[in-house]
């Protein structure tokens, strides 16, 4: 027996079971693993796998020892779950956190102990209540009411009991459920603040934002135990053929403080939502700021409780050049940790940490506010990287203006204020800068270079929608189709697994389009990547041998969104992203003249943002939209101060999040960890398994179980996935093959796979042909550098394609 958080093996189940029990039966996503690897939710679906594929093994008696010694701690994760070994097509996709039996822990504790320990358990039952599944402050109260009630009629001449009901009895108050929640897990109360504010037309208005002290949300972060492993390990030496992190690319190697693995790297992130009363039609914009360490793996960094909040506002704020009162206390928390640091108590001892800014992150609008420059293009310098100038925007596409330095921006900035009093002169060279004032962040970072544009908001926001709008005008104005027969192609094409949230839909006739001319398509985001992902094969079935420029240079926005969104690059990539961009920008100019948005210039940054910051996917906005979706989930009914009562919730939520109920600070905060399913159709005792596992003499492991699926890292493995099986990250040529089994002991993981033949890259469809072969190999998951599951595309010939993308290299001649 293993226990993954802990990393220690059991001789015995029944130390095993002690184990879990004692330490981490009130973790959230705990679960009791077999020795064959296979992990259960609670004892009962334990002893009815063991009876079932463990029988004759000596465990066999101590096991029902013990299943008998905890009957009344039956389901230890989640009761309402149904047992794995019973369902075993079901899987647990949220793990609940539930009370333990208390008999072993309270022997010994003095009274003041135990009330303590009462106290503790039924407040992070109701502060799971309140913010896990949003119920209503009503409701709270009912179920204290009626716990209290409970409490006083049971209770005889024992004290105790009268003591807990008085206890609970004070929880009813959502002020004493803070206070409580600080004190025990840690809760950093918001705090609101207003100011007045003066309009253009001299109207005062009074500004309500909250802020959340950023330096203690900071040390509150840096004590999880996934945090500190993380800021600790010893990080691979650099190799410019596998660059997969920000301590990978130039900025960071080249700094003198963030080239040091332990120095903490402070993203900023800004974007505004509008919060909706369900039952009257008042909706509220709030303009949200977040903060995330930069030097979390980044696997963990795309967790919505991987970023914290700094604070909130109206969103209408920040036009009046106030954002410095919203942000002051996360400024000051700045600069006193790159001066004299935080020290934290780390296991027993204090430890002080030094860090700084690294990049700050946002769509357009919110990037120019939040430092000083003009929210709208219509600036004559719109671009705050350059000075390509408003009016020769599709001339000097293809131009290549020199980056301005911070030297240069702190140059223009004191012209500005040299002119302030002369209204005249002030708006002349605030419009010929496109900047109103000097950014609040300037003392603390390179406000040119930290400041880069986004891949989402640009790409999947901007050129790609509005290239594909322009695209289909004209292939319909030509007849190559119609928009119905794009439409229905669009709708039936058969979606990997993955792609079925975000699934593309249009149903847009061919005068609407033309109405879409400024927005480009009706998708979201994550609709427009996967449609582009297999727009090649999508065209091929409509245009099928046709080649014509604008057909081109459509399929060059796949590239370009491959490179864009590669996890692992290496030195040239970004030299290869820029040779498509500047392809692109050129024939679209060519293509479509007049059509040209300003995204498209945004676009030709990436390359230098690419060679500074790494890969684009872990510095881009795409985090920051899955964490709306924690405000988002929220009913809001009250908008009287809709700043604080969100960030209550947030905090409420990452206290309830960050601790196990006695306390202790959780383990799985920012991710699961690794399990599988088991595939009881084919036990690991199958005879052609064991064949199989017999002719692979030199396997590293011994299997103990075979998997339905595997679950790691946020890709889920599965029967007949299909894998780029190969050892280095840009081979020649890549190794494909399609999962047939997977075999796990409760550490290794390893897929056994029907493998393809490659034969050839097929450049009209950005993929490989590839063919069925009768050989059978093993890979271990460790081994396989590209770990995101892919997909084959059938044509009606029978011929199979494999699309490898995102990818940091691309294939394509040009």
């Amino acid at each position: 027996m293993h226990c993954y958080i802990c990393k220690i093996d059991f001789n015995t189940l029944s130390a095993y079971v002690k184990h879990q029990r004692d330490l981490h039966s009130h973790s959230k996503n705990v679960r009791l693993v077999c020795s064959c690897g296979g992990s259960f939710s609670s004892l009962r679906s334990l002893q009815a796998h063991w009876c079932r594929f463990h029988r004759h093994e000596k465990e066999h008696e101590e096991m029902q020892q013990d299943v008998q010694l905890e009957s009344d701690d039956i389901e230890m994760i989640n009761p309402n779950i149904q047992e794995d070994y019973v369902s075993h097509d079901e899987q647990d996709d949220d793990m609940t956190n539930e009370s333990t039996d208390t008999r072993y822990t309270d022997e010994g504790l003095t009274e003041e102990e135990v009330l303590k320990t009462f106290e503790k358990r039924i407040l992070y039952l109701v502060l799971t209540l309140q913010t896990t599944f949003y119920t209503s402050e009503a409701a709270i109260q009912f179920v204290i009411s009626n716990l209290m009630e409970l409490l006083l009629v049971i209770s005889t001449e024992n004290l105790n009991a009268k003591v807990l009901a008085v206890c609970l009895d004070k929880l009813k108050s959502s002020h004493i459920r803070r206070k409580k929640a600080a004190e025990y897990f840690q809760y950093i109360e918001p705090i609101s603040r207003s100011y007045k504010a003066i309009t253009k037309t001299n109207e005062t208005k009074t500004v309500k934002y909250t802020y959340v002290p950023f330096l203690q949300s900071l040390k509150n972060y840096l004590r999880l135990p996934e945090v500190q492993v993380d800021i600790h390990r010893v990080l691979p030496d650099y190799d410019p053929s596998c660059i997969q992190d920000t301590y990978d690319a130039i900025f960071s190697r080249s700094h003198p403080n963030f080239q040091k693995s332990i120095y903490l790297k402070i993203e900023l992130n800004s974007d505004d939502l509008t919060i909706t009363n369900p039952i009257s039609h008042r909706s509220h914009s709030i303009f949200f700021f977040y903060w995330s360490l930069l030097n979390v793996s980044r696997e963990k960094r795309s967790a919505q409780t991987a970023k914290r909040l700094i604070a909130a506002c109206p969103k209408w704020a920040r036009k009046y050049n106030s954002l410095a009162h919203t942000m002051d206390d996360f400024l000051l928390g700045i600069n006193e940790l790159s001066t004299t640091g935080i020290t934290i108590n780390v296991n027993g001892n204090d430890v002080t940490y030094f860090g700084g800014l690294f990049i700050s992150l946002g769509d357009y609008p919110a990037q120019m506010s939040l430092n000083g420059f003009k929210e709208s293009v219509s600036a004559t310098h719109f671009c705050h990287l350059c000075d390509i100038q408003n009016n020769d925007l599709e001339e000097d596409i293809g131009h290549q203006f020199e980056t301005i330095t911070a030297a240069q921006y702190k140059e223009r900035c004191d012209d500005l204020e040299k002119v302030q009093n002369n209204k005249q002169s002030f708006e002349y060279l605030s419009k010929k800068y496109g900047i109103n004032c000097r950014s609040i962040f300037n003392e603390v970072y390179d406000v040119p270079r930290q400041c880069p544009y986004d891949i989402m908001h640009t790409l999947l926001e901007g050129v790609l929608p509005n290239h594909l709008n322009a695209f289909l005008d004209f292939c319909v104005t030509n007849s190559y189709f119609t928009m119905n027969e794009f439409c229905r192609e669009v709708n039936q094409f058969p979606y990997d697994e993955t792609e079925l949230k975000s699934k593309p839909h249009l149903d847009l006739a061919a005068d609407e389009l033309k109405k879409q001319n400024n927005l480009g398509m009706p998708l979201t985001s994550m609709q427009t990547f996967h449609l582009f992902i297999n727009l090649p094969f999508i065209l091929k079935k409509l245009l099928n041998s046709s080649n014509f420029p604008q057909y081109q240079a459509v399929l060059i926005c796949v590239d370009i969104l491959s490179l864009c969104f590669a996890h692992t690059i290496n030195s040239s990539t970004h030299d290869q992203l820029h040779q498509f961009i500047i392809k692109h920008n050129y024939q679209f100019k060519q293509l479509y003249p007049g059509k040209m948005k300003f995204k498209f210039h945004f676009m030709t940054h990436f390359p230098e943002i690419m060679r500074d910051f790494g890969p684009l996917p872990y510095t881009s906005c795409l985090a920051t939209e899955r964490k709306h979706q924690f405000f988002k989930g929220n009913k809001v009914r009250n908008l009287k101060n809709p700043p604080l009562m969100l960030a209550r919730r947030h905090e409420l939520w990452l206290c309830v999040n960050d601790h196990s109920q006695d306390g202790s600070l959780s383990h799985t905060s920012l991710q699961n960890a690794p399990h599988g399913r088991l595939d009881n159709q084919q036990p690991i005792s199958n005879a052609q398994i064991q064949f199989v596992i017999k002719n692979f003499r030199n396997l590293p492991f011994k299997p103990r179980s075979t998997l339905k699926a595997f679950y790691t890292s946020g890709h889920t493995y599965s029967k007949n996935s299909i894998i780029n099986v190969s050892n280095e990250h840009f081979p020649t040529c890549p190794r494909v093959g399609k999962i047939k089994w997977i075999l796990y002991d409760g550490k290794n993981c390893a897929f056994i796979c029907n493998m393809f033949t490659i034969k050839g890259y097929v450049q009209q469809l950005r993929a490989f042909e590839v063919q069925e072969s009768s050989t059978i190999d093993y890979f271990l998951l460790d081994n396989i550098c590209y770990k995101k599951p892919l997909k084959l595309v059938a044509f009606m010939d029978g011929s199979l394609y494999f699309p490898l993308h995102p990818y940091g290299k691309s294939l394509t001649i040009i």
